[in-house]
């Protein structure tokens, strides 16, 4: 059950330290300097980026124990493939709704960009 745990804590852990690095400054490759209009600026406090930097050293040391470890590393495949297959299983069992909900979501879409052309023309 720790085994588990840990696992769980290196999937979130790696989350944590995507969604850090992705908002870091300095990660603006192939983007604009100028910042759009309706987009909103996100700084981490110091606090929150010491956290988030102790999170990746933790997920890192434990990435490595994974690694190193059969029994750790064995039980980490044995819960992804378990994970794996539950997400299948959803999605396979969900299908429709997720198809109805796409389908809602590109018709707002497109709705929106009718109205935005519209607003634009004089």
């Amino acid at each position: 059950m720790k085994r588990i745990a840990l696992l769980f804590v290196l999937v979130m852990g790696l989350a944590a330290a995507s969604a850090a690095r992705s908002q870091q400054p300095g990660n603006e490759s192939g983007r604009s300097k100028r910042p759009a209009a309706d987009t909103v600026d996100f700084k981490p406090s110091p606090e929150l980026q010491k956290s988030l930097e102790d999170l990746a050293a933790a997920v890192q040391a434990l990435a490595t124990r994974i690694a190193q470890d059969p029994q750790v590393k064995a039980a980490a495949m044995q819960v992804a493939s378990g994970a794996v297959t539950t997400a299948s299983q959803v999605i396979a069992e969900q299908s429709v709704h997720i198809q109805e909900a796409l389908k809602a979501a590109a018709e707002r879409i497109s709705a929106s960009q009718i109205e935005h052309q519209k607003s634009k023309t004089p």
